[in-house]
């Protein structure tokens, strides 16, 4: 298969943007760091898609020689893969990335703008953190070690990452006290009697979905209980699929909702900030679930293995021996 779409080739291109976009910043040069960056971030996020599958390379509106090319069938000279822009979409569908990252979407705008000479940055756009953070959350997820990608550059890192959560958590800790101000300005007057109703009922008056294992779309998600830091309550922490490559069996923590306040967290930093891990161990040393999940579906998942995401709902539904079957067919029919 080509380079284009080689892991080694991405994951190296992406290291070496990586340390020419920390150059530059260094050198204050932003045009060069953002025009870098960009590249790597692009490089890495497709690296990441196709360690899990190529094909997730091929653009929705691509050719069948893209397809087959993509799929190891047939080698062509003219592949077309998507832009940075989808590469992060679908890690984010993934639950590989947050869900939301303005900060992000803005460093990949600016960097187009660049390469294209129809805009620049601002001098004040803080974009460093945005791009080790993300770079860091996928190495992560590739279980590559940061050390060795940042070599010389992680001191730089470390620095910016850590003035990052400080605003993150001055940020958190201000929307938790209005989460807090606003519930005492509505549970006041009233007596403990019904304060105390008021907690008991929040969680049953939500969205009416179980804590436990569950498919949202095509997307698997596990809901666990979890106090809230602002107002006690016991609100929901919703966690990815379960990667199967992964001993001990863990999730990745994707956001917290209180039904009552209402505080929320989203994403990894976020989370970290009210104390929140960025992977939720699933097994205990017995090896049962350490949380209130159907432990069939817990353990099931984590034998399927690297499957689709087709594969893995036909088997949910049908088992092992008509999901071949009913793949197969579903596959005819598209």
């Amino acid at each position: 298969m080509s380079d284009v779409v080689n892991f080694s080739a991405l994951f190296a291109g992406a290291r070496k943007f990586a340390n020419s976009a920390m150059e530059a910043n260094a050198e204050s040069d932003l045009e060069v760091f953002l025009l870098h960056a960009g590249v790597s971030i692009e490089r890495l996020a497709k690296a990441t898609l196709v360690d899990q599958n190529p094909v997730l390379l091929l653009e929705m509106k691509g050719k069948e020689e893209s397809l087959f090319h993509l799929a190891g069938v047939k080698e062509t000279t003219r592949l077309r893969t998507i832009g940075a822009a989808v590469a992060l979409s679908r890690l984010r569908s993934m639950g590989v990335l947050p869900s939301k990252d303005e900060v992000l979407d803005e460093l990949i705008e600016l960097r187009n703008g660049v390469a294209h000479l129809s805009g620049g940055a601002e001098e004040t756009f803080e974009g460093l953190a945005a791009f080790v953070r993300t770079t860091n959350t996928l190495l992560t997820h590739l279980q590559k070690d940061a050390g060795e990608y940042w070599g010389r550059w992680q001191g730089a890192v470390d620095i910016a990452l850590s003035e990052h959560m400080e605003k993150v958590e001055r940020e958190i800790a201000g929307r938790i006290e209005s989460a807090r101000y606003r519930l005492n300005k509505r549970l006041e007057g009233l007596p403990p009697e019904a304060i105390a109703v008021a907690y008991a009922n929040a969680r049953h008056n939500e969205d009416g979905v179980p804590y436990g294992f569950s498919i949202m779309c095509g997307d698997f998600e596990i809901r666990v209980p979890r106090e809230c830091p602002a107002c006690r309550c016991e609100g929901t922490l919703t966690l990815g699929a379960p990667s199967a490559r992964r001993r001990p069996p863990t999730a990745p923590a994707r956001g917290f909702h209180c039904p009552l306040c209402p505080f929320s967290a989203w994403g990894e930093d976020e989370l970290l900030a009210i104390g929140v891990e960025s992977e939720i161990s699933l097994l205990g040393e017995d090896g049962k679930p350490v949380f209130p999940v159907d432990e069939s579906s817990i353990r099931q998942l984590l034998e399927w293995g690297p499957r689709t995401q087709l594969e893995r709902l036909l088997l949910l539904h049908h088992g092992d021996e008509d999901a071949s079957a009913l793949s197969g067919d579903a596959g005819t029919d598209a």
